[in-house]
């Protein structure tokens, strides 16, 4: 990792994204250029579409789910349960039991690390669940990796011949997983089918 992405991570904590690797917050980088940098990444970012075989090493995989755990949560309830898969042969096979697009959009098998979110029924279960899955998008963002949620093929997953693999706690359900590795082209192209985003004025009223 180079400088610019290490102060990158460590601004995490100013950023108040997450606590990586302790409870030590920065209240300050030493590069204020950097946190610009880190904060313009984030307004950047999308959804990654394709990704190489190259893992993602062991620092990072704990990394990443140490900011999910740290995520906030109604009651401090927690209610998640993340799935840490590199088992392309059972990514595969949910694959083709959800019998994804021919493209592959909503396939968990493309990527050298799955992270399957699982939670509770409960509403707010699901937004907390949400913003856990959020926290290690942009964690995975910031340390260099591409990432990409998908919900169809996770759905699969629930099938009583994965849960048992996947261990999914008792009264929790898969609602997401997160595709993470690198990326192998960073653009939009056919295979996303990706639309253009909404006029700001259609999504942002300002109230002073």
């Amino acid at each position: 990792m180079n400088r610019r992405d290490a102060l990158c991570s460590l601004t995490l904590g100013a950023m108040g994204v997450a606590a990586i690797g302790g409870r030590q917050a920065y209240s300050d980088s030493s590069d204020s250029s950097v946190a610009d940098d880190c904060v313009q990444k984030l307004i950047d970012v999308r959804q990654a579409q394709r990704f190489t075989d190259a893992p993602v090493s062991a620092t990072d995989v704990e990394r990443i789910v140490t900011a999910g755990l740290n995520a906030p949560s109604a009651l401090n309830l927690q209610p998640w349960f993340f799935t840490v898969v590199t088992d392309r042969k059972l990514l595969a096979a949910i694959d083709k039991t959800a019998k994804v697009d021919p493209k592959g959009r909503f396939s968990v098998g493309g990527a050298p690390l799955v992270i399957f979110v699982s939670t509770n029924e409960d509403d707010y279960g699901k937004y907390d669940a949400g913003a856990a899955a959020d926290r290690m998008n942009v964690v995975a963002n910031l340390l260099g990796y591409g990432c990409k949620t998908v919900a169809t093929a996770p759905k699969a997953a629930n099938n009583p011949e994965y849960r048992d693999r996947l261990h999914i706690p008792e009264n929790y359900a898969i609602v997401a997983a997160l595709l993470i590795g690198k990326e192998i082209e960073p653009s939009v192209d056919g295979v996303s089918g990706a639309t253009t985003r909404e006029p700001r004025e259609k999504k942002v009223f300002f109230v002073n």
